[in-house]
């Protein structure tokens, strides 16, 4: 599974990563986040809460809303094996 993110302008001062499925440039797509939270057999709450983030706001990102930078640094480190359970605090 490839998990680069891609970036989009939401405002002047804050950036946001989106499933950008058309750009082809391989980028985690909400649909891969999900699989990956299920094939852990999780819930969206005990996933997303170890980023900080809320179940809602968990259930939007796997439906295709942008993740803040912030957060997608961390899911991207937590998927590429850099980061674990451990080093979260959820």
């Amino acid at each position: 599974m490839n998990q680069d993110f891609t970036y989009q302008e939401r405002d002047m001062d804050q950036r946001t990563v989106s499933d950008d499925s058309s750009s082809g440039s391989g980028a985690l797509h909400s649909s891969e986040l999900k699989r990956f939270r299920i094939s852990k057999r999780e819930s969206q709450e005990k996933f997303w809460g170890r980023f900080g983030v809320t179940q809602s706001s968990g259930s939007r990102f796997e439906t295709g809303l942008g993740i803040p930078a912030p957060v997608a640094i961390l899911v991207k480190l937590y998927l590429n094996g850099k980061l674990s359970d451990g080093d979260l605090p959820g």
